[in-house]
């Protein structure tokens, strides 16, 4: 199923973003030198930016009607957004993706599911991360 004006699937094009489970969703050392460079605060604020973004940039393109231009730059945002705030998971999809949609191959709903999983991996590593550094009651 494609969104948008792009190309429909077919078996020549059909991909799966599986083959990025081999990649961490979370880098803890990347994430580390954020919290040095601007302050646990900010890097906190960061990841809060990054899924209230994530989620909007995924809820646009469940939505269709982008053209391939719109569906390139939303991938590639998603790309350097989730380096910046340690996600090579993340990353590494949208950069996929934004190469797929420069061919004119739209995200799909699978693709959309896969990285909102990827998101919660993700968020839930940053919580976890958290909470092992949060002083002991």
């Amino acid at each position: 199923m494609a969104y948008g004006p792009a190309a429909t699937r077919d078996a020549a094009t059909e991909r799966t973003l599986s083959c990025f489970e081999d990649i961490p969703v979370f880098d803890a050392v990347e994430f580390d030198a954020l919290c040095d460079m601007i302050g646990e605060d900010g890097a906190l604020e960061m990841v809060m930016i990054f899924e209230a973004e994530t989620r909007q940039r995924l809820r646009r393109l469940m939505a269709g009607h982008q053209d391939i231009a719109t569906q390139v730059r939303e991938m590639h945002t998603l790309k350097g957004a989730a380096g910046t705030v340690a996600s090579p998971r993340l990353a590494a999809m949208g950069e996929m993706l934004e190469h797929a949609a420069d061919q004119g191959i739209a995200p799909g709903g699978d693709d959309i599911d896969a990285i909102e999983a990827a998101l919660e991996d993700y968020l839930r590593s940053v919580r976890a991360r958290n909470e092992q550094l949060a002083p002991a009651l």
